[in-house]
């Protein structure tokens, strides 16, 4: 640092003393803006060099988080989960596993499962991500419905519009249908063909009541229905292949090594040879139980990956702000 300032100044003392003025300055300013970007240049590959050794930490702890997560996963976790997750998730991951598996009733039928390692690591594979793409799907819903309430659209409970005709206070007490007969004059409307077309207001309250029955009918049996279906399943068999795919597209090479982890350690072996090998044999109660022990440990890494994510990037905002003041 030392050494290329006294060097720039030795130049310009040699520039003022020999040559015209005019181009003295020229030089002048075009060794100060060199020595501009050098310094900015400097600063770039410093903040560079720092932001890849912190992406590439924050990667490897990532990694490290997630992997000791499925190494000490107990399956008393489908307890907590079952008490403290979302009741349409616990509700879509057993009808899934239930679609899967049969329905038959334990006590009646001994449905016995055969197979092979190898096979039943893939089941197993496909099963935790069918709970990481829960995880996804949830978030998107949870999201979907803050945004509508941002819009400010707050429909009426089920018990409020039993409770009044109208569902709202400003119908409370009164009797259905308004009282027209003072009420005089007309009111315009835009036809899209014919133009401004006049309607009696009398009608046009009658029409707009009809408009808020119709709706709050809607309304009731739009709520009534949520009580009775899935709402995350009905969400994601409206997804086309290419939505689907979106939900588990975001799983990165950690989330795969540590579900591989979490596979193999329930299998106890992760050679594929051995896995070919070895025969596989459960009741559907006890393979039931696992497909929703590798759910929700599939819907726990997408919550964690999101939250290490968040933790990560407020941490990396702070140290973004220091790197802005280093030295040139």
């Amino acid at each position: 640092m030392t050494g290329f300032t006294s060097k720039a100044l030795s130049v310009g003392q040699f520039c003022r003393s020999v040559l015209p003025a005019t181009l003295q300055e020229r030089i002048l300013v075009a060794a100060a803006q060199l020595r501009a970007q050098r310094a900015l240049k400097r600063r770039r590959s410093l903040r560079v060099h720092a932001q890849c050794s912190v992406d590439c930490q924050v990667s490897e702890d990532r990694r490290r988080f997630l992997l000791n997560y499925v190494q000490k996963v107990e399956p008393q976790i489908m307890e907590q989960f079952a008490e403290h997750a979302p009741a349409q998730v616990v509700d879509a991951m057993r009808t899934t596993i239930s679609n899967m598996v049969g329905v038959l009733p334990p006590h009646l039928f001994d449905v016995t499962v055969s197979t092979v390692g190898e096979s039943l690591a893939q089941l197993m594979f496909s099963v935790i991500m069918t709970g990481y793409l829960f995880r996804n799907a949830q978030y998107r819903l949870d999201l979907q419905r803050s945004m509508d309430d941002a819009d400010g659209t707050i429909l009426p409970s089920v018990s409020e519009s039993a409770s009044t005709p109208g569902g709202s206070p400003l119908w409370d007490g009164f009797a259905e249908g308004s009282q027209k007969t003072k009420v005089q004059g007309e009111v315009l409307r835009w036809h899209n063909e014919h133009g401004a077309t006049s309607v009696p207001a009398a009608e046009y309250i009658t029409m707009l009541e009809n408009e808020v029955a119709a709706l709050r009918k809607q309304v009731m049996m739009r709520q009534y229905q949520g009580t009775t279906t899935n709402e995350l399943l009905d969400y994601l068999k409206c997804l086309d292949t290419k939505a689907l795919g979106q939900l588990t597209a975001c799983a990165g090479e950690d989330i795969m090594e540590a579900m591989n982890a979490f596979i193999h350690r329930l299998l106890g072996s992760s050679d594929d040879e051995e896995l070919r090998r070895i025969p596989s044999q459960s009741n559907a109660v006890e393979l039931a139980r696992l497909l929703f022990w590798l759910m929700c440990v599939g819907y726990g890494l997408r919550t964690l990956e999101v939250r290490f994510d968040m933790e990560q990037s407020m941490m990396l905002e702070e140290r973004d702000a220091g790197l802005g003041y280093l030295p040139p």
